[in-house]
């Protein structure tokens, strides 16, 4: 019983350490595209904005 406990753990461990690589990988990949897709995006409020709120 505790031989196959240990031996699921040695295999268990490793998965999950990939999984979590993984989906810190594809968090780092989604955060980078979200910069990228926002710095192309021109806010078009803000000027108009600035125009309708002059001091």
């Amino acid at each position: 019983m505790i031989e196959r406990l240990i031996l699921g753990a040695f295999l268990m461990l490793p998965l999950l350490i990939v999984a979590f690589l993984f989906s810190d990988e594809l968090w780092q990949e989604h955060q980078k595209q979200t910069r990228v897709d926002s710095a192309r995006r021109i806010d078009w409020r803000h000027p108009l904005r600035s125009l309708l709120h002059r001091h």
